[in-house]
């Protein structure tokens, strides 16, 4: 088992080992925080395949239906301005570096509104963007009037929402809670605690855990077939061009494919199980680490993507 564990053969069998763990004491919290729940929305996009793993414990012990829910921190925060310091205040959260065109296109929406490179990193300035604002509002209303419409139709009379995904900062959720009216309480692997959210939190302790620092490479996984939701036009969504991570979905399946034979072992061969939060993060912690696993081969398909925080996608490297 040593040499298994040291060198898996295949991504099914590191999925099964390093994530397996780690996402079954994740729902086995879960499924008593969320009893009581009329509709379970899991988050695009680490919510495709962490509904997939949901189903098991719904049948198991009956639990409450749950949606594949398409949003976004771009979805969720341009939807939500409705002045000049909603724009701005919005750096609060998450800071952008690239150019200033590359910063209307990847935060905003906005394409050949101003061709500019100059240099933008809002951690030390904000930019200026007095020419650009009547148009980022006014794509704000388009959108927030269209986002409206799907997400009545999703959640209906429910009103006890939970909302899940990975973490950490609860972006999704507040601006959601801001601009419609939402009461959703929040159930992360992990919760930080900057938002002021309401029945809020994480099951992996955010000061004291390693999967804060090893997120990305749970994020690289649990992705979805198409790149992050950006836009509602004529009703139907738009997604970024996939990335790296959606040319190499069929990986990511069979790394699921591992946690979900875990998660099957588990309840229903009534295994005598006892690994605690602290041994599962420590586990995936082991994966994360530079030279644990011989079989580099397995990390070829683990890519960090994020235009909203900046223009680039990038190879995640073991530390």
């Amino acid at each position: 088992m040593g040499h298994i564990v040291k060198n898996p053969n295949s991504l099914e069998e590191l999925g099964y080992i390093f994530f397996g763990p780690l996402v079954f004491n994740y729902f086995n919290w879960l499924k008593d925080e969320i009893k009581d729940g009329d509709l379970i929305l899991f988050n695009s996009r680490e919510g495709y395949f962490l509904n997939e793993i949901y189903q098991y414990f719904k049948i198991k012990y009956n639990l409450p239906n749950s949606v594949y829910f398409k949003t976004s921190r771009k979805l969720a925060s341009l939807s939500s301005f409705t002045s000049e310091d909603d724009i701005y205040e919005s750096f609060n959260l998450h800071r952008y570096q690239g150019t200033l065109s590359e910063l209307l296109k990847d935060r905003f929406q906005l394409n050949n509104v101003i061709e500019s490179s100059i240099q933008i990193d809002t951690s030390n300035r904000l930019p200026n963007l007095d020419l650009c604002v009547a148009d980022i509002l006014g794509k704000a209303k388009v959108l927030r009037d269209s986002y409206k419409k799907y997400i009545d139709n999703m959640i209906g009379e429910c009103k006890n929402l939970y909302m899940i995904d990975s973490g950490y900062q609860g972006t999704t959720q507040y601006y959601l809670e801001k601009t419609f009216d939402l009461d959703l309480k929040g159930r992360y692997m992990t919760y930080k605690g900057n938002i002021d959210l309401k029945n809020t939190k994480g099951f992996y302790d955010f000061e004291k855990c390693n999967f804060k620092d090893n997120i990305i490479f749970f994020e690289s996984v649990f992705t979805d077939r198409v790149g992050t939701y950006i836009d509602i036009i004529d009703d139907e969504f738009v997604n970024e061009d996939d990335t790296e991570n959606q040319k190499y979905f069929n990986h990511k399946i069979k790394i699921v494919e591992g946690i979900k034979n875990f998660v099957n072992d588990v309840l229903n061969n009534n295994l005598n199980y006892s690994v605690s939060l602290e041994t599962a993060d420590n586990i995936f912690n082991l994966m994360c680490s530079k030279d644990y696993i011989k079989n580099e081969l397995l990390f070829e398909s683990f890519f960090h993507d994020n235009n909203y925080a900046g223009n680039n996608v990038k190879k995640i490297y073991r530390y």
